[in-house]
C-alpha cells in the first residue's frame, strides 16, 4: 500500500527498533490517514524538488515504541503527523521553510554546515509553520526559535 507515489505503509512504518524489541508499529486507519497527509504535502514536495530518493529515518511510532526510544509524549510521529528524513543542507532547509506546507520543521542537530536529519509535521487544518532548530545544551535537547539569517549549521 501507498501513501504517496513515493512513499509505501511498510517504509513509514519501519522502525529498526520495533524490528529489534518486537513492538507492534502498525498504524490504524486513522494515523494512516494522517501519514497520507503528511506524505503527500511534505514528503512529495520535497522529493520533486530534490528529482531523487529521499530516505525516511523515522514516520510512524507507535505508543510502545516511542516510549522505547525515549520520544515525547506528545511526539507527532504516534499519530501518523511527522516525518524525519535524511536531509542535511542548509540551503534546502530553507526552500522547504518557503516552499513547503507544515505544521511544524525542526533541523535536528546542526553541526559543521549540515543538519543531522529534517523532522517535518503536517496537521490537516492547523498549520502553525513553526521552525526550530533542536540543540543539545547540557546534555538535554532544546528547540530554539529559527531566525532566518543566524548560523545555526
Amino acid at each position: 500500500m501507498n501513501l504517496s507515489k513515493h512513499v509505501t505503509l511498510a517504509e513509514f512504518e519501519r522502525s529498526e527498533t520495533a524490528i529489534n524489541r518486537g513492538i507492534n508499529n502498525s498504524m490504524n486507519e486513522w494515523e494512516i490517514e494522517r501519514a497520507k497527509l503528511v506524505c503527500e504535502n511534505c514528503f512529495e514536495p520535497i522529493r520533486e524538488h530534490l528529482a531523487q530518493p529521499i530516505k525516511i529515518n523515522s514516520g510512524f511510532r507507535s505508543g510502545a515504541l516511542n516510549r522505547a526510544i525515549g520520544g515525547a509524549s506528545t511526539s507527532q510521529h504516534s499519530l501518523g503527523e511527522a516525518i524525519d528524513l535524511d536531509l542535511h543542507d542548509r540551503d534546502l532547509f530553507e526552500w522547504v521553510i518557503d516552499n513547503v506546507e507544515f505544521d511544524q520543521l525542526i533541523a535536528e542537530f546542526p553541526s559543521g554546515g549540515k543538519a543531522s536529519w529534517f523532522h517535518i509535521s503536517y496537521r490537516k487544518g492547523r498549520l502553525r509553520k513553526q521552525v526550530l532548530v533542536g540543540i543539545k545544551q547540557k546534555g538535554k535537547t532544546v528547540y530554539l526559535p529559527w531566525e532566518q539569517g543566524k548560523s545555526y549549521f
